[in-house]
């Protein structure tokens, strides 16, 4: 991998990839970022992390150097008044910018999961966020653009969703889709992915979200019983891999 450095503290440590960390959990004290963190530690990949709630406004001025920055899932909405969300998406442009170069160079690969996805769309076009029917919980399948037979079962947990007209932006592609949602996964340029859906997640992890989550599902016109469900039907077919697939794959091209 390539050494880059961070400051932290007043040692300064090699870091490939920066994970920047919104404010959601998946179950208890376990968060979105703890399951990013193991996937990439065992590709090899050395992590920092940056505290969106806490660090978004400092990190458009003094942003920390990495080979890639890869964004977690959260609970709150981009339509957020909240500072912390609005220096997010500030630095979300700034970021995708630098993804695809300027004079000719490229900069770090951009990875949104979830609200990280939604995180980029709004970069590239603002309101492009929209609320949903209900929620999509649980193992579900999706199906690859363009290819038939490109079916395949990730685990999802979100109840807005990105408007299919961000392809209007030049160089946007839309990846992934199925009947509920018209964008399961987008990619912008060579170096920027966002996907709604968590592919750091194991069968047992979407059990636990669905139980923890319970009172949000039920809140946004969901079934945590179909959920369930959902998991025991398609837990064989969930792609050990599929984190590498589309996140490892894309930081390290």
């Amino acid at each position: 991998m390539v050494e880059v450095l961070r400051v932290r503290g007043v040692g300064i440590v090699p870091v490939d990839v920066q994970i920047c960390v919104a404010d959601g959990l998946i179950y208890d004290s376990l968060d979105y970022a703890d399951r990013i963190e193991q996937r990439l530690t065992r590709a090899g990949l050395s992590c920092g992390r940056l505290n969106l709630v806490t660090e978004a406004a400092d990190l458009t001025a003094r942003r920390p150097p990495a080979l890639a920055y890869v964004f977690t899932g959260g609970q709150t909405s981009v339509h957020s008044d909240a500072a912390w969300m609005r220096a997010t998406i500030k630095l979300m442009g700034e970021l995708v910018a630098d993804a695809n170069g300027r004079d000719g160079d490229t900069g770090p690969a951009v990875v949104g999961v979830c609200l990280g996805s939604q995180l980029i769309a709004e970069a590239l076009r603002p309101g492009s966020i929209i609320d949903t029917a209900g929620i999509e919980v649980g193992l579900t399948e999706v199906n690859r653009v363009g290819d038939h037979q490109g079916i395949g079962v990730v685990p999802s947990f979100h109840y807005q969703a990105i408007n299919p007209q961000i392809e209007e932006v030049d160089g946007v592609r839309i990846e992934y889709r199925n009947e509920h949602t018209s964008v399961q996964a987008l990619s912008y340029g060579e170096r920027v992915f966002g996907c709604q859906f968590h592919p750091e997640l194991t069968p047992d992890d979407v059990r636990q979200l669905i139980d923890f989550n319970e009172d949000v599902i039920s809140c946004w016109h969901g079934d945590a019983a179909a959920a369930h469900r959902s998991v025991e039907q398609y837990q064989d077919e969930l792609p050990e891999d599929l984190f590498e697939r589309l996140v490892i794959d894309r930081i390290t091209r």
